[in-house]
């Protein structure tokens, strides 16, 4: 296992930080993000926003607004075929960062 990308996400107030990063579908992912300040504030949540994979010749992008189930970290593998992900920082308040880093399986 060797790590693909690194990320850092910061807020202040309430807002929603995003970042995309692009994947090679031939390989597996796994995904992790945590919570590494949380300053204030009512709320602080870091998770997969999108996955968009490749499926024979069409690109298949799937939207997760409301954050799963509600666990504040991530740790997922990604489903095969995998071309993108997207992660959000949301927050209410306060100074909030989250970090964590995609795998190369």
């Amino acid at each position: 296992m060797t790590w693909d990308w690194t990320y850092w996400l910061w807020t202040s107030g309430t807002f929603t930080a995003s970042a995309t990063f692009a994947l090679d579908p031939t390989q597996n992912y796994v995904v992790t993000g945590y919570l590494t300040q949380t300053n204030g504030g009512d709320y602080a949540h870091v998770y997969i926003a999108m996955v968009c994979t490749i499926s024979g010749d069409q690109q298949l992008c799937g939207v997760r607004d409301d954050g799963g189930d509600g666990s504040l970290n991530i740790v997922e593998a990604l489903p095969s075929g995998a071309s993108s992900v997207t992660i959000n920082l949301k927050t209410t308040g306060g100074n909030h960062r989250a970090e964590g880093v995609i795998w190369q399986l």
